[in-house]
């Protein structure tokens, strides 16, 4: 099998859209704005701000392959593009229990399937289920073999 590293790819997924209101969940922080320090100083990010630019991704997606990247992208660059970002169907089969740090996460609902959406330092992430665009994507740094589910993120700072 062929290996690849990339610093940017995805996923998508389509359909119409039934928007639920977002639950913020950031692991034993409140809404304020999460902290990490990293080599080159001080890495902020704003959960509500992620939460928000998720929301308008729901709102405003005709297609689940819109809204799957829309919904990475949106949380992405919300993040200063410091942080590796996973999008999964969580009606996959999928192991996030490899990923480190993670700074963020919410689930939201497109069309009647449930997302996930981390954001996180680095890890493995497993998806076991349908490798199809309409059901994962990721953006970051990043190894993974050609087809697949398994993706080795790193350190974006």
């Amino acid at each position: 099998m062929r290996k690849t590293s990339k610093m940017f790819a995805g996923s998508v997924i389509a359909t119409s859209m039934i928007a639920a209101p977002l639950s913020l969940t950031t692991f034993g922080q409140t809404a304020e704005a999460a902290t990490t320090t990293g080599v080159d100083g001080s890495v902020s990010i704003d959960p509500v701000a992620i939460a928000d630019k998720i929301e308008q991704a729901v709102k405003s997606s005709q297609n689940r392959d819109g809204f799957v990247k829309n919904a990475a992208y949106s949380a992405f660059y919300e993040a200063g593009q410091n942080y590796n970002v996973v999008v999964q169907n969580l009606s996959q089969d999928h192991d996030f229990s490899g990923l480190n740090n993670v700074v963020y996460y919410d689930s939201v609902e497109y069309d009647g399937i449930t997302f996930g959406i981390w954001v996180f330092e680095d890890g493995t992430f497993v998806n076991n289920g349908d490798g199809g665009y309409i059901n994962w994507t990721f953006v970051g740094s990043f190894d993974r073999e050609d087809g697949s589910g398994t993706v080795d993120f790193h350190k974006r700072f």
